[in-house]
């Protein structure tokens, strides 16, 4: 039924890998997805006025949150790092390095309803992936993105349209997509003005944005042309539209994969490089926090933040557990299982962490993994309070996070 207000059974993410050829992709499991905007500025004045003189905008800034249920599936963190399939060794954070995403999330007056407008976020950057698991609870995940631009299409722009075409061989001038299903509007805020965003991405992975130098758009012949093409470039073009065409409502829902796993389908073992690697079988919470400590900085002759790199990564790593036989302690001392008789703290080492998630609790059917290599201990503690079970939880810390579909790659 129709409401005044939208709920957010009528809503569904959508992402598109901007500058990789790769499909885009719906949202599946989201429980959370939250974009933000705020425009930085400063009032300007001068000696022997009292009034401002100005207002100075900077770059507007977004931002993204996004918590889904953990399902086995690597599907959101290859829309994340522009991949159409796992790397041969897994997923490291310096594939999400230089990738950008674009989010949509079409929103309709209710469920399977018609799209009323669509908030629309631009060329978002990865800034942290958070895993999350508490003994005998569901395992979630979560993602922070930013970026600069933000736009909500409503009315005779309502359908953000996405059109990727490869160029087939023997075409290098002028080669001509045809965008009349559906057709582009103009936009409403620069007159002659019809595609929003376009880029090209080469055979060897190059990506290059294009500006209206680049093509030329005949709306009435719905004809967009590009000035100079190789065989293999993948031309990625976004518009906006009254209606989705003959494509029809990209928002698709997904009932074959699991809708959840529990922390009962985890192992997780501690690897000291020395000994033979132990389970902790002991936990009862789990949290992996990977950070891209970007620069973010902008370009002097651009309104766009074109330094987004990556400095460094930073992955934290938090153990919760009860008092017993100290098992993360004794790894640290490189004396995994040996019932070591002494702990020292200032003789610790690292470990390596390993996640495997299953799809079931009797661990037969291995669905998703977790590597962390090089972890360090950062603290713990240890804590009792009357009548109740002590309680040592452990923090440690790295630069690097492997994601896998392959558990050979752990």
């Amino acid at each position: 039924m129709s409401t005044v207000i939208r709920h957010a059974s009528a809503v569904k993410p959508i992402s598109v890998p901007v500058n990789n050829t790769v499909a885009s992709d719906n949202w599946d499991r989201v429980q959370a997805f939250n974009p933000a905007t705020s425009q930085p500025l400063e009032k300007l004045y001068e000696i022997g006025r009292l009034a401002k003189t100005a207002t100075a905008k900077e770059l507007l800034e977004a931002s993204l949150s996004i918590s889904q249920l953990e399902y086995g599936t690597i599907d959101s963190y290859l829309q994340l790092a522009g991949l159409s399939a796992e790397p041969v060794a897994g997923l490291t954070l310096a594939n999400f390095s230089s990738a950008k995403t674009d989010f949509y999330l079409p929103g309709k007056d209710e469920f399977g309803g018609t799209v009323e407008q669509t908030l629309w976020m631009q060329k978002m950057a990865l800034d942290s992936v958070g895993i999350e698991m508490s003994a005998n609870e569901r395992i979630t995940r979560s993602f922070e993105l930013s970026g600069s631009f933000m736009k909500i299409a409503k009315d005779a722009n309502k359908d953000l349209i996405f059109v990727s075409d490869t160029v087939p061989s023997g075409e290098d001038v002028d080669y001509e997509i045809d965008l009349s299903d559906p057709a582009p509007v103009v936009d409403p805020n620069n007159a002659g003005v019809y595609i929003l965003q376009a880029y090209r991405v080469s055979l060897l992975g190059v990506a290059t944005e294009l500006t209206s130098a680049d093509y030329t758009y005949t709306h009435v012949g719905t004809t967009l042309s590009i000035n100079t093409v190789t065989t293999g470039d993948n031309i990625r073009v976004w518009y906006t539209s009254a209606t989705y065409g003959s494509a029809g409502d990209p928002t698709a829902l997904n009932d074959a994969d699991d809708f959840y796993i529990k922390a009962d389908n985890v192992t997780v073992t501690l690897e000291d490089g020395t000994n033979s690697a132990i389970t902790l079988s002991k936990l009862t919470s789990l949290s992996i926090q990977a950070t891209l400590n970007r620069n973010d900085e902008g370009a002097i002759g651009d309104n766009e933040k074109l330094f987004n790199e990556v400095e460094s990564y930073d992955v934290a790593v938090s153990l919760g557990g009860f008092v017993k036989d100290a098992p993360i302690q004794e790894a640290l001392m490189t004396q995994a299982g040996q019932s070591w008789g002494i702990i020292d703290y200032s003789l610790f080492s690292s470990v390596d962490i390993i996640v495997k998630i299953y799809k079931e609790s009797s661990k037969a059917t291995f669905m998703i993994g977790y590597k962390i290599t090089g972890c360090e201990f950062s603290d713990d503690s240890t804590s009792y309070n009357a009548n109740e079970f002590g309680e040592n939880p452990c923090s440690l810390n790295s630069d690097n996070l492997l994601i896998t579909s392959v558990i050979g790659n752990l």
